[in-house]
């Protein structure tokens, strides 16, 4: 039988703090390129979408689609050079290695979650923890999309009521930064996700 894994949730809160503080300016920065990605993206959208280009529009929908998973690949990158002790770069927020897989984990990720849902909520709940650390394991180890959802599925056997646990903490300390004029997420968002890739690590290891 597999062991169970064990993690500290005030260990990994302060370690995200610590790293998010320190690297404030860096997150900020990402923000901004995330942004203008963003701004231009939807812009071209709209433009296609007024012009009634509707097939274009599906494209380009699909092309952002990818773009998205580019830079959502790079944060998680980025987060695991930190808990590495690493000192990531701008660019390496533009992270494309097993880009295929990372697309079909979310989609066979997504769909299991709203299967989930459909059956009476909990177990949607139950399957969006157990599986979250497929894309990070895809990234991370160059795994393909189903070993990915299998070995996140493994790795966080047994403590899914912690992991549960550890998202509403997490949650509660986005809601302060909101509260402090949306300027506290400079900080809470960073620690967040630096937070869920200390968590990966004590458990893959």
């Amino acid at each position: 039988m597999t062991k169970a894994r064990h993690f500290s949730k005030k260990e990994a809160i302060n370690f995200g703090f610590k790293i998010a503080k320190k690297n404030i300016l860096f997150f900020l920065s990402i923000f901004v390129v995330w942004a203008m990605v963003t701004f231009i993206t939807s812009g071209i959208q709209s433009s296609l979408n007024l012009n009634k280009q509707f097939f274009l529009s599906f494209i380009f929908s699909l092309l952002m689609w990818v773009v998205n998973s580019i830079i959502a690949m790079g944060i998680i990158n980025i987060c695991l050079e930190f808990v590495d002790g690493k000192k990531p770069n701008l660019k390496d927020i533009f992270y494309t290695k097993k880009l295929f897989n990372f697309i079909l984990a979310s989609i066979i990720r997504s769909v299991i979650i709203i299967v989930g849902f459909i059956l009476f909520i909990i177990p949607g709940i139950i399957f969006s923890i157990k599986l979250q650390y497929s894309e990070y394991l895809i990234v991370d180890k160059q795994l393909d999309a189903v070993s990915s959802i299998k070995k996140s599925w493994e790795m966080t056997k047994g403590i899914k009521w912690n992991l549960f646990l550890f998202a509403i903490l997490l949650g509660l300390i986005n809601v302060l930064g909101i509260l402090a004029f949306l300027v506290g997420l400079l900080i809470t968002v960073p620690l967040t996700f630096v937070a869920n890739a200390y968590v990966y690590r004590k458990l893959l290891s």
